[in-house]
């Protein structure tokens, strides 16, 4: 597997992710005066993250949720490919099972790769929520083989010099080329790849440079088998430095209690969201009922308290944990508010981040 320059990071890098949902949950559906508010909100967000001194922006791919005022994570990249002019803009991640076709998808971040000067990111991810499927269209049982050939398609179409034909299951293509290929060449922009359980994080190795963890709490023994995991595999397949990047909750202010006060609340939501959903147990097997997510239980698992307590975590995911990259969200569904998002980029950007980057 060739590798992209753009996955030859030696540093810890921090980014920051731009969550989609506005709540509460299963909310009435928005009026039209909401969503533009939202949008708004997040371009705004976006731009300050990178006057912030965030090295990467990351957006998420939702559907048939009330609260999801942006699905689409490529349209949402492509605004901000002509807002910034530093960072770098990545999926987290994109679902290729969920109606696309994959030479579109190739096309569709190629150009959002030359719109932003070579600063596209790709992660995807098989996907796991039946309504999604059932959206487009699609026979979710057919989603192993839809995945694994979009992501050979997409990596085709973006390096091919000729046309070629692709002969799969799911897709048929005769005699095809992507005639805009992405700005990257070297030879294509980053491909990262999601997953929790571990047929998904090996078949990541096989694939991608880089491995994305999800912002639920984890097991030490947990974490390091499935990073083993993806490391050994990806290095099987060329890899010479296969990255790790786990995205975390949090929110800094001046002291821990504060900033607790502020996020504790809605992040116990949240993954109660996803305890409901089946999902926390890939993690942390300890959690094993609705009672035992409670932010005592989950503190350990945030970014959260004063710019001290940030570092210090921050650290430990870095030196502990052997993360490469960590994707920052400091607001979900149920908050914090715009302008309590707002202060916190900055003051994350003032306190926290010069740490690590000078």
């Amino acid at each position: 597997m060739e590798v992209s320059m753009s996955d030859k990071l030696e540093r810890f890098s921090i980014g920051y992710m731009l969550d989609t949902n506005f709540g509460p949950y299963n909310r009435p559906e928005p009026g039209p005066d909401i969503i533009k508010g939202c949008i708004d909100q997040l371009i705004e967000e976006g731009i300050l993250a990178e006057q912030s001194g965030f090295e990467g922006i990351f957006v998420p791919e939702r559907h048939m949720r009330t609260e999801t005022m942006f699905p689409n994570p490529l349209l949402l990249l492509a605004a901000l490919a002509t807002k910034t002019r530093r960072v770098r803009l990545a999926t987290y991640a994109l679902i290729p099972t969920y109606g696309w076709n994959p030479m579109h998808l190739a096309e569709s971040t190629a150009l959002i790769d030359q719109i932003s000067g070579g600063r596209l990111t790709l992660v995807v991810a098989m996907g796991v929520l039946e309504d999604s499927w059932r959206m487009f269209g699609v026979n979710g049982a057919h989603r192993l083989s839809m995945f694994t050939e979009a992501v050979e398609v997409i990596k085709k179409a973006w390096t091919a010099r000729e046309p070629f034909s692709f002969e799969g299951k799911r897709f048929q293509f005769d005699n095809v080329m992507l005639t805009t290929k992405p700005y990257q060449q070297d030879p294509h922009p980053a491909l990262w790849g999601g997953g929790q359980v571990e047929a998904a994080i090996k078949r990541a190795g096989t694939y991608a440079s880089g491995w994305c963890g999800d912002p639920f709490p984890l097991h030490m023994d947990t974490w390091n088998r499935q990073t083993d995991l993806f490391r050994e595999e990806a290095r099987g397949h060329g890899v010479e430095h296969p990255k790790i990047i786990l995205m975390r909750d949090g929110f800094v202010a001046d002291t821990r209690e504060e900033a607790e006060a502020i996020y504790g609340e809605a992040f116990v939501a949240e993954m109660l969201y996803y305890f409901d959903l089946g999902i926390l147990s890939h993690h942390d097997p300890t959690i094993r009922s609705r009672d035992d997510v409670t932010i005592d239980k989950l503190r350990q698992s945030l970014v959260i308290g004063s710019p001290d307590d940030c570092i210090a975590a921050l650290e430990r995911y870095r030196d502990e944990y052997r993360v490469d990259y960590v994707v920052m969200r400091f607001r979900i569904p149920l908050g914090p508010s715009a302008e309590a998002t707002k202060r916190c980029i900055r003051m994350f950007g003032e306190t926290v981040l010069p740490h690590f980057h000078g």
